[in-house]
């Protein structure tokens, strides 16, 4: 007798590891259309070459090694409870947030109104109370965080059994341009249990899939004649890198503009960026990741040269980045030969600064010219935007 009830015991902690084990395992990602996980997962979880995932990867994205584990436990149904506007597609996991970044270039899949077939890849299956796919209304500005009041429910797929596949044939309504497809399985809790996860979806109305940017080693300008918005870019960095003044070619904060990203503005000796539209926000008391402005820091020196860094960008628009650290480079000290790093300028792909004794290359023009967390060698996400060159002595 003893040794039965022995066995019986050794079974049930056996059985009961086992359903802990089920009940902890990942579970599922939509895996068409590509969900925003999957899209960044695909560019390189350690070193993405798409902005969007790369600013994903820099305030948190530790979902692309389980895109299958967006997950809230003992939701039941009560979504918006456990997840707060503005943290829909990391289901309001800390360790997700960087998929929650307000941005108007993640990856999309090219889709038009109409039957679209969604799939949900389970790798753990569970019995369904529902699936539910809900899309941002017409209108919806991506600059702005996802809110729940921002989607409206387009298709709710009704109890299933356990799947390793789920297809969903939803009916997309009329949109246009890009928008955000929220897809949400909720587990049986009668029959199963009451987790919930949860998939951000980008598409394009009308335009084309936008796959992620392969990596590419050359930084020049490749027509004869730079664009105006490459130019203009140069320009700045050249002018502030002599300067030294990051705010020599921006305009002063006026309260009667519009202004909209990724315009940006001069306010008592700061530099601060547009996140989304805006008018008569004070950006000295309405800056923040989902503020109206982001703080790209102070102001320095003073505006000395911006014509002729500018008529050196004309003279060399073919090669923007030669021109960046030919004009630079005059003005450096030390043994680097690069110009000082100045928070917030604008920094072309190859262009060389030094910052707290070493020099280092931007990779990533966009998160150079941020500033802040991606200081070269000083913030915390530097080595997202910058290469260790060598050490100035």
């Amino acid at each position: 007798m003893k040794k039965t009830i022995k066995t019986c015991g050794i079974a049930a902690v056996v059985m009961g590891s086992l359903l802990a084990a089920s009940q902890a395992f990942a579970h599922g990602y939509v895996s068409s259309p590509k969900s925003r996980y999957i899209q960044c997962a695909e560019n390189g979880i350690e070193n993405p070459t798409h902005p969007a995932c790369i600013a994903a990867k820099a305030a948190g994205n530790g979902g692309l090694y389980t895109p299958q584990e967006v997950a809230v436990g003992g939701v039941k149904d009560n979504h918006e409870f456990f997840i707060p506007d503005g943290r829909l597609c990391s289901a309001n996991r800390s360790n997700l947030f960087g998929m929650d970044l307000a941005r108007t270039d993640w990856p999309a899949t090219s889709v038009t109104a109409g039957p679209r077939t969604f799939t949900w890849t389970n790798t753990a299956a569970h019995k369904t109370w529902y699936f539910r796919y809900y899309i941002t209304k017409e209108g919806y500005n991506h600059s702005q965080p996802l809110r729940w009041s921002d989607l409206e429910l387009i298709h709710d797929s009704g109890k299933a059994d356990q799947e390793a596949v789920s297809n969903h044939v939803v009916n997309l309504p009329q949109r246009t341009g890009r928008h955000i497809v929220y897809s949400i399985w909720q587990r049986d809790w009668e029959r199963d249990a009451a987790e919930g996860f949860y998939q951000c979806i980008d598409v394009n109305y009308g335009g084309t899939t936008s796959s992620v940017p392969s990596t590419s080693s050359s930084s020049s300008v490749k027509s004869s004649v730079a664009p105006s918005s490459v130019a203009s870019s140069v320009a700045s960095s050249v002018a502030s890198s002599v300067s030294n003044n990051t705010c020599a070619s921006l305009p002063v904060w006026d309260a009667q503009t519009a202004y909209t990203n990724p315009q940006q503005v001069q306010y008592n000796g700061k530099r601060y960026q547009a996140n989304y539209w805006t008018q008569n926000n004070n950006p000295a008391t309405n800056s923040g990741q989902y503020a109206h402005w982001l703080d790209l820091g102070a102001c320095t020196g003073s505006p000395t040269s911006s014509s002729v860094a500018s008529s050196a960008v004309v003279a060399s628009s073919s090669k923007s980045s030669v021109a960046v650290s030919s004009v630079a480079s005059s003005t450096a000290t030390g043994s680097c030969t690069s110009p000082a790093y100045v928070n917030g300028s604008s920094y072309a792909n190859g262009a060389k600064v030094q910052n707290a004794g070493s020099e280092y290359q931007c990779t990533v023009s966009g998160w150079c010219t941020v500033g802040g967390p991606y200081a070269p060698g000083t913030g915390w996400a530097w080595a997202n935007a910058w290469n260790l060159v060598r050490a100035c002595n």
